[in-house]
């Protein structure tokens, strides 16, 4: 492994640091939806919890990563 890319690693890995969370786009209350682990879904939101998003999804909850979310 060379400089270059030693400093591509560092700086590709810091990335994630210095975006903000789509979770943030979101409120309590709000209606989403999304894929997770190749199903759909789609519900209010419950809580949020850095990128987890819980949601109520008809009479029970379900916990997704934000980056899930399409709508």
């Amino acid at each position: 492994m060379d400089a270059h890319e030693r400093e591509y690693i560092a700086a590709a890995s810091a990335l994630r640091d210095q975006t903000p969370s789509p979770s943030q786009t979101f409120a309590v209350g709000d209606f989403i939806s999304g894929l997770s682990a190749g199903r759909r879904w789609s519900g209010r939101v419950e809580w949020i919890e850095g990128d987890r998003i819980t949601i109520d999804v008809g009479g029970g909850w379900l916990a997704v990563d934000a980056r899930d979310v399409t709508h």
